[in-house]
């Protein structure tokens, strides 16, 4: 019997590894939702339920870069990391003199283009479903250390699907370009995300019980990612359940 990655592998080789099952196994993948999507036979009114409770997931992230932030020690040497960590925040918050929109409110105009107001996504209340992915992704950023908790992180597999909706959003749903910025801007902004959280984890994936602590988070990702999905959607991504 082979050895788990964990054990196998460390630095960047276990990185390496930790990307590829992540980018085979992610639900962003593997869900066959975004496949609908893609290939332009989702019902709209299915994707408005999924965005309306996307936002708030999404509304969640900044708060839980900040978790992330707070665990970051602040000697010298987690200079790097907390700079890194630092970033991701300001993008995904926004701006606090008001130059660049945060994410949540990209996605408001995202929903916005797809004839979803964002008076019906305030209005909206979170499924059960929803809230209990939120409250997981949040505890796993304010509890385990910062490296840990990047390697858990969605980014990498999320610049592929953002690269395989945003043509699918243009010609199958007619979302007009001023709507789709968040799709454009993950499609690049994430790639620098993405190579900062696997920089993380090459740089700390030093000892097998770290490594297994990684591999966890990634597994845990999926699952309130998946259940994210279908509890919007369906398991099927045709119906909601």
């Amino acid at each position: 019997m082979s050895e788990p990655p964990w054990i196998r592998y460390e630095g960047a080789q276990f990185r390496d590894e930790l990307t590829r099952f992540k980018m085979g196994q992610h639900p962003f993948r593997t869900h066959p939702f975004f496949d609908r999507i893609e290939r332009g036979d989702a019902p709209r009114e299915l994707i408005h339920r999924w965005a309306a409770q996307f936002y708030p997931w999404l509304a969640c992230v900044p708060i839980a870069m900040a978790e992330r932030f707070s665990r970051c020690p602040w000697e010298a040497r987690f200079d790097p990391y907390r700079k890194m960590i630092l970033d991701q925040l300001l993008e995904e918050a926004g701006d606090p003199k008001g130059k660049e929109p945060g994410h949540p409110e990209l996605w408001l105009r995202f929903c916005e283009g797809l004839g979803l107001p964002r008076a019906t996504i305030h209005a909206t209340a979170p499924l059960p479903s929803t809230l209990v992915a939120m409250d997981d992704f949040l505890y796993l950023n304010r509890e385990a250390p910062f490296f840990v908790s990047a390697g858990g992180s969605s980014e990498p597999p999320n610049v592929e699907l953002c690269a395989r909706l945003l043509p699918a959003f243009r010609k199958h749903y007619g979302v007009g370009e001023p709507a789709l910025t968040y799709y454009t801007l993950h499609v690049t902004a994430d790639e620098d995300h993405s190579r900062w959280v696997n920089q993380m984890v090459a740089d700390f994936a030093k000892t097998p019980e770290v490594r297994k602590e990684m591999w966890d988070a990634m597994l845990r990702g999926f699952a309130l990612h998946r259940l994210l999905i279908d509890g919007a959607v369906g398991t099927d991504g045709t119906n909601p359940p």
